[in-house]
């Protein structure tokens, strides 16, 4: 057995790090992650063990940690929080599975976004965008991030859910009212999910209005015996590997999971990228040119494909992070940066530190979209997405939805950027504290 050099010797246990009291450390980490791992960092290293509320979490900084965790055999991990997030999501979400379910549900859930089928999508996504940005006005102040969750939303109701335009309002409402329950504190302690703690009872409430909509709408399509070509419908002539088709209550869990991960991520990466775009002249020039050289109504497929749009649309997701970590709890010991890990404990990917990293980003504080037509970085290099067995399911499709919605308002609004953003906590997520708010010089 070949024998290890004494730089490559694994220590047992778990890594040192602050000694903060748990409440006061989750505390920190979830009003500034950034703050809280660059603290950390700097005093313990690129390894360093945050003892949080929902347990011991081991943070790896590099491409090397991302390397270990995302190429490991899946009978490793299984999700992280899981006590506090079934409950939110449905035991059965996508979201809290692990092992041989969450393989049978990846499975069952890809085609809807992947190929000819998600292509579908984007003559809607373009509709929605144009529709929104036709309703600001010129002169007016607005926040862009209100209007890139609205057009999230509706493209999520129009392609998931298939509702018709002149449904569109009420329902954009109904999935505003869960969304707004989904506070960080909810969402990361199953202490808060409690009938004391307002924010629960809000959610409680709206989810349960959006169950007996989903419970109703499978009801009425099934005794139609038309699905539609929605992925609602998709969902509903899935079969899993026996044959049998999924239940009432999986569809619902599965629908709720797409529309909290779905429209957040893909809203705060449009509104960061139009707050990027619009301070600098040089970039909204070039992007412009190059979206105007395919006509006055360009086909979603060809603006998906532009180099430059996709480069704008990545280094958004680079420079600002809106899941800034992917966490897993380990089901036995693992080997984690030269740690030997027990079962039970955490390991992280840090994919922010991995994004700033100035050997693999010069000026990494800098949005230059030209890094990503001169490099493409490697596979553990650039991780908006996770990576790994649960790498996001849905990112080809948040990646296309972000070109075809980004490509369509640069061509169309002339904007004025009101102040510098800063990140804010949303949920699991990192927005724009203050939504972007611009003024709207003209609209085309």
């Amino acid at each position: 057995m070949e024998q290890r050099e004494e730089s490559e010797v694994v220590r047992e246990g778990l890594p040192p790090g602050p000694g903060w009291p748990r409440l006061a450390l989750t505390g920190w980490y979830v009003k500034d992650p950034w703050g809280c791992i660059r603290s950390a960092r700097g005093r313990y290293g690129d390894l360093f063990t945050l003892r949080v509320m929902n347990g011991d979490v081991v943070v790896g900084c590099t491409p090397a940690h991302a390397r270990q965790v995302f190429s490991a055999d899946p009978g490793n991990f299984r999700a992280f929080a899981v006590d506090a997030l079934g409950p939110v999501l449905g035991e059965g979400a996508l979201l809290v599975s692990s092992g041989e379910t969450h393989r049978r549900q990846r499975k069952l859930l890809q085609p809807p976004f992947h190929g000819s089928r998600m292509r579908a999508y984007g003559r809607a996504m373009r509709e929605v965008a144009l529709e929104h940005g036709r309703a600001l006005r010129a002169g007016k102040d607005a926040r862009v991030h209100r209007t890139t969750t609205a057009i999230s939303l509706d493209v999520i109701l129009r392609t998931v859910f298939g509702v018709e335009a002149g449904a569109m309002a009420e329902g954009r409402q109904l999935l505003i009212d869960v969304l707004e329950g989904f506070s960080p504190m909810v969402v990361f302690s199953r202490k808060f999910q409690h009938p004391l703690f307002p924010p629960w009872r809000r959610l409680e409430r709206a989810l349960g209005v959006l169950d007996a909509r989903i419970e109703e709408e499978v009801r009425q399509r099934r005794g139609r015996g038309e699905h539609g070509e929605d992925i609602l419908g998709m969902l509903l002539d899935a079969r899993w590997e026996g044959g049998e088709p999924m239940t009432a209550k999986e569809i619902r869990d599965q629908l709720l999971t797409l529309l909290v991960a779905g429209h957040e991520t893909t809203a705060i990466a449009l509104a960061w990228a139009i707050h990027e775009v619009y301070r600098r002249p040089w970039v909204l020039k070039r992007l412009r040119e190059e979206i105007e050289g395919l006509g006055g109504d360009p086909e979603p497929e060809a603006l998906a494909r532009l180099p430059y749009l996709s480069a704008v649309c990545d280094e958004t997701l680079r420079l600002r992070a809106v899941v800034p970590d992917v966490v897993r709890q380990l089901t036995q010991p693992f080997e984690y940066g030269g740690w030997r890990l027990p079962a039970g404990a955490c390991v992280s990917v840090e994919i922010e530190a991995i994004h700033r990293d100035p050997g693999l980003y010069p000026e990494p504080d800098a949005f230059q979209p030209e890094r990503f037509l001169e490099r493409k970085p490697g596979p553990f290099e650039f991780l908006p997405f996770g990576g790994g067995h649960r790498r996001c399911l849905g990112a080809a499709f948040s990646d296309f939805e972000a070109r075809v919605v980004l490509g369509t308002l640069v061509t169309r609004l002339d904007l004025r950027p009101l102040l510098e953003e800063v990140p804010a906590r949303r949920n699991v997520t990192m927005g724009p504290r203050h939504g972007v708010p611009v003024e709207v010089l003209a609209v085309r």
